[in-house]
């Protein structure tokens, strides 16, 4: 059966994903190895060689965090991917669909 799709910040996404970008929103800190390091939001990070328009992979817009497991974002600690850097072993830096 196929999943429900609608457009959101242009993009044609599943129905539940719009309300996964908001509550990205309220997570604003990773904790890393005890401390609290601030989110990078999208447009901001190190290297931002990314188009104009929302993210690619979590629909975001420029100055919106990312849905956390979102292979764009960056790691507020290291600055490499942040699904992938090995920084997040004690909080949340990748979501269910990491």
């Amino acid at each position: 059966m196929a999943k429900d799709k609608v457009l959101y910040n242009g993009m044609l996404v599943l129905a539940e994903w719009p309300a996964r970008v908001e509550a990205a929103q309220r997570e604003t800190e990773y904790q890393i190895d005890g401390f609290m390091y601030p989110r990078i939001p999208f447009g901001e990070e190190q290297r931002n060689e990314w188009p104009s328009g929302p993210c690619h992979d979590c629909a975001a817009l420029r100055t919106q965090y990312h849905v956390p497991g979102c292979e764009v974002e960056e790691c507020p600690r290291c600055h490499g991917q942040a699904i992938g850097c090995g920084c997040g072993d004690d909080g949340p830096m990748a979501g269910p669909e990491s």
